[in-house]
């Protein structure tokens, strides 16, 4: 019997199928969290991070913003804001994104935008450059 499960990602612009994948690992609000078949049915609100999938052996890796992920022992849809693969993360874009949230922190008081806003944006920059970084 195969040790497998059923995963789907859906963004607001897309639906991807992983298909039969062995291991799933996501960041949760609460921390990382992992699931393999059988895994008792929940439904657990995601963070910004990085969702790790074990598929025939092999490991991929997507960005994320958060959103749910509603498990059953079968299958796991996540229900995310984006998920972007790390193969397919521009590094250039990545920097820019940083460097601008940066610059906006230190002129903070003469920025319009708030503080939680400029944090958010930084995090999830960085959390796609880490992301960037596997499988180099």
């Amino acid at each position: 019997m195969a040790k497998t499960f059923q995963l789907d990602i859906i963004t607001p612009t897309e639906i991807i199928s992983e298909g039969q994948v062995e291991y799933l690992r996501a960041p949760s609000t609460d921390g990382l969290f992992g699931v393999a078949k059988g895994h008792v049915s929940a439904m657990i609100l995601l963070e910004i991070g990085e969702i790790k999938i074990t598929k025939k052996g092999q490991e991929y890796y997507y960005a994320t913003n958060g959103g749910f992920a509603d498990i059953r022992p079968e299958s796991v849809m996540l229900l995310v804001e984006t998920a972007e693969k790390n193969t397919e993360i521009i590094k250039d874009r990545v920097e820019k994104s940083i460097k601008r949230a940066e610059d906006r922190l230190k002129d903070i008081n003469n920025n319009k935008t708030d503080l939680s806003r400029i944090n958010s944006s930084l995090a999830r920059a960085r959390n796609r450059l880490k992301v960037l970084k596997r499988n180099m």
